[in-house]
């Protein structure tokens, strides 16, 4: 079908020694958006028999919104400090994020997200006086223009379990990465360590490797990865969103009739967005052994 058509350009250059690219593309987004409440599918109120679609309820039909991505990338070279720098940004309309605010569960938001990154050989002597090392870094960050987030009742008291209402994703964060990578033996075993840190997640992971080359025929690789921080994160999931008042209503709701979230949340599933990928998985440590034969 052709609403499913992707259409986008691209034009690159160089000039004065700087590269550079333009683009836009639209497309349907590769995540599915769940629209809930209002917006989802009809249900059965238990308490009464109605079939309807109810603000706040957590029912959900699966969309693949169309989104539209401007983006452009710039890359140069700075030879006082023998350093590549690069520079990419993108800017999307028509993202969907889950938002326990709005009765249909979900907004839709502009967001600009980008990356600065920086790249240079180093020679450390004492540990190789014959090949450099790399090292890399990158900074990514995401801001979502349309962003809603609030107290609840819930919040507000000071309870156990009860968190901020709204768009779980923060508003504002940025993602630090660190890559040191040396060559040995002719270039055929390979020592490195990456590492990420989440800045507003407050998480981080550390992954050394090392990539041994044994002969033509055998590789050996040796990697782990070790997560540290906060860990999962609690928010406000809807489960206190009183679509069916009186009958579902708690003592916060000052109003038993008025449909909306007091802020009882848990890890699941909302609470993953606030933890970001590193803290999702920050139990979660690994050791990877492979042997490779090639013949």
């Amino acid at each position: 079908k052709l609403d499913n058509t992707q259409i986008g350009f691209k034009i690159e250059g160089v000039k004065g020694g700087v590269g550079f690219s333009v683009n836009y593309l639209t497309y349907l987004s590769q995540l599915p958006s769940l629209r809930g409440g209002s917006a989802g599918p009809a249900a059965l109120n238990n308490f009464t028999g109605e079939v309807a679609q109810f603000p706040y309820l957590i029912a959900f039909d699966i969309e693949f919104p169309r989104i539209h991505l401007f983006g452009a990338s710039t890359d140069f070279y700075v030879d006082s400090i023998k350093s590549v720098f690069r520079v990419e940004a993108a800017f999307t309309s028509g993202e969907e994020f889950a938002n326990t605010l709005r009765p249909e569960l979900y907004s839709e938001s502009n967001v600009l997200r980008y990356v600065i990154g920086w790249d240079r050989d180093t020679f450390i002597p004492f540990l190789n006086k014959n090949k450099a090392f790399l090292f890399s870094a990158q900074l990514f960050g995401q801001h979502i223009l349309d962003h809603e987030l609030v107290d609840t009742p819930g919040s507000l008291a000071g309870l156990p379990g009860f968190t901020k209402a709204g768009i779980p994703d923060w508003k504002d964060n940025w993602t630090m990465t660190f890559l040191v990578k040396g060559w040995y033996m002719q270039n055929r075993l390979s020592p490195q360590i990456i590492s990420a840190y989440d800045f507003r997640a407050g998480t981080a992971v550390i992954a050394p490797s090392i990539d041994w080359l044994i002969d033509d025929s055998w590789r050996l690789i040796l990697g782990a990865n070790f997560k540290f921080g906060k860990g999962p994160r609690k928010f406000d999931d809807c489960r206190s969103c009183n679509p069916w008042g009186p009958f579902t209503a708690t003592p916060l709701h000052t109003d038993p009739f008025q449909a909306g979230s007091v802020g009882l949340g848990g890890f699941e599933p909302l609470g993953r967005f606030r933890s970001g990928p590193i803290g999702m998985a920050s139990r979660e440590d690994e050791i990877q052994l492979t042997l490779r034969y090639r013949f």
